[in-house]
């Protein structure tokens, strides 16, 4: 095995800690129970608004098609 102390293995050492803490950076942080809850609800909110404007469309277009 080779000597640890010698002066090549703790830069090693540092740089992969160093890339280590970068990557951490990066990560996407943690979000809170209300913070999911709250996304979660306007999730929900949007996907209804867009199906009930999908339907009133469709329903505008059959409308204007008996009429026309």
């Amino acid at each position: 095995m080779t000597d640890q102390t010698r002066w090549g293995i703790p830069q090693v050492q540092s740089k992969n800690k160093a890339r280590i803490h970068e990557a951490k950076k990066k990560k996407i942080p943690s979000y809170t129970l209300d913070e999911l809850k709250t996304s979660h609800h306007n999730h929900t909110l949007d996907s209804e608004n867009s199906m009930l404007k999908e339907e009133l469309n469709k329903f505008k277009k059959g409308l204007g098609g008996r009429n026309g």
